[in-house]
């Protein structure tokens, strides 16, 4: 089911001044092969010790500075927080994990090429809600803008256009750096150790904002959103994507159906410029997956 018209949008290049979303377990969901249940469980576990009140306490407080050895999660006046210490530092130790070995195991090839081909395929879909024809038309168009993408994890969809400037915002970004986890794709973007409900970038410094399947797994998904509202130029755009289901665990403490989703888009200041719902899914529990390209309203 898709709404709009793939229509491009106007507006010729322009100069331009130079998100928290949780772990994104999604985008190894995203692979849906039976080889990837021991990852799957290994992040479960990491949810489940860090589920219920003290996750709430801490989530959105702080973010990773250091290494997996001696790195810790400090708050806004630095302080080491000990509990979220813990928790960053074991969804830390998965993704080195991961990229350095346990993906080329689960899937038969390395991190690089398995998530550089889903994040290709999710900006060419971008290419087409903007009404364009394909790459060469996508890229002239990111080319003059600026994007930010929220909780990308070390591979950000958006490594793999060309961005006038490119910014992803990850509170464990830092872990991502310094372990050596960020393909070569990501050389052009630019990093902050960061939860998307305090974002440090100026109001109105984004032409794009990309959230994939991440919203589910923030601590107050209302609260990004009007960060989403407050990052974006007046004629800026919000790529989204968020699994649909009404299960709910650790990872995933706000799900949406297709209902609320809108409701709260609606609700946040956003208008649909074009969408779809399908029955495509991430998580085995959703029953669909909601893709959204919206513009602020009021502006």
């Amino acid at each position: 089911m898709e709404n709009g018209s793939p229509q491009p949008l106007p507006g010729p290049p322009r100069a331009l001044p130079v998100p928290h979303a949780s772990r994104l377990k999604t985008l190894v969901y995203r692979a849906m092969r039976p080889g990837l249940a021991d990852v799957h469980a290994k992040l479960d576990t990491i949810a489940e010790q860090w589920s219920g009140a003290l996750a709430r306490d801490f989530i959105g407080s702080g973010s990773w500075q250091g290494t997996l050895a001696d790195g810790s999660a400090l708050g806004p006046n630095l302080p080491a927080i000990g509990a979220l210490t813990e928790k960053y530092r074991q969804e830390l130790a998965f993704w080195v994990s991961f990229v350095h070995g346990e993906c080329r195991r689960v899937t038969g090839d390395d991190f690089a090429t398995v998530y550089g081909r889903w994040q290709r395929d999710r900006m060419a879909e971008l290419g087409r809600f903007l009404g364009f024809s394909g790459d060469a038309e996508l890229h002239a168009w990111t080319r003059s803008k600026t994007a930010v993408e929220l909780g990308p994890g070390p591979f950000p969809s958006i490594c793999v256009v060309p961005w006038r400037r490119a910014v992803a915002v990850d509170p464990i970004a830092d872990g991502y750096v310094a372990e050596g986890l960020l393909p070569a794709e990501a050389e052009s973007v630019v990093f902050l150790a960061a939860t998307g409900e305090r974002v440090p970038l100026p109001g109105g410094v984004a032409d794009v904002v990309v959230i994939e399947n991440a919203l589910d797994h923030v601590d107050n998904p209302r609260v990004v959103l009007q960060e989403i509202r407050r990052l974006l130029r007046p004629d800026g755009l919000l790529w989204l994507l968020v699994d649909l289901m009404n299960y709910r665990d650790a990872m995933h403490p706000n799900p949406f159906t297709e209902q609320t989703i809108k409701g709260l888009l609606g609700e946040t200041g956003f208008v649909v410029v074009r969408d779809r719902v399908s029955d495509h899914k991430s998580h085995p529990e959703a029953y669909g997956e909601y893709r959204g390209l919206l513009r602020v309203t009021g502006r």
